[in-house]
């Protein structure tokens, strides 16, 4: 019992104090330590990224941290590229998954319209903050 008080403090300490080396900003939303520049050694592949972010969120129960770390080192300008190889994806609202009905229609949408239904508000904010232009 103490335990599960002690963690739910502990999270709740780090969501209000946030962190405490200040490598989040205006230019660095993410905190992830850079600009939008990719990091040295890493290979923009638009496709690859969208391949991700589609297994990150394909089946019920959304992986947020896969999401972020997809897109930490991706620019404003490659997330338009992502946002084109992602292409329109058919999306259930209802389930939040690519589960239909027999007599559901798929309905295909974009990848703003996937983060804004998967992401929390939160974390949906914080990718909002880095890709003004696109979300």
């Amino acid at each position: 019992m103490y335990a599960g008080a002690s963690l739910a403090l502990y999270i709740g300490y780090r969501v209000v104090a946030g962190k405490s080396d200040g490598s989040g900003s205006a230019y660095d939303p993410t905190g992830n330590g850079s600009n939008g520049a990719t990091s040295p050694g890493y290979v923009f592949n638009a496709a690859t990224v969208a391949s991700k972010l589609k297994e990150a969120m394909r089946y019920t129960g959304t992986d947020e941290e896969a999401i972020i770390n997809a897109l930490a080192p991706v620019s404003q300008a490659q997330f338009g590229q992502v946002i084109t190889a992602f292409k329109n994806t058919a999306y259930n609202p209802v389930t939040g998954n690519q589960y239909f009905l027999l007599w559901q229609t798929p309905t295909l949408y974009q990848l703003p319209f996937w983060l804004k239904s998967e992401l929390s508000a939160s974390r949906y904010n914080i990718l909002r903050l880095k890709y003004p232009s696109y979300l």
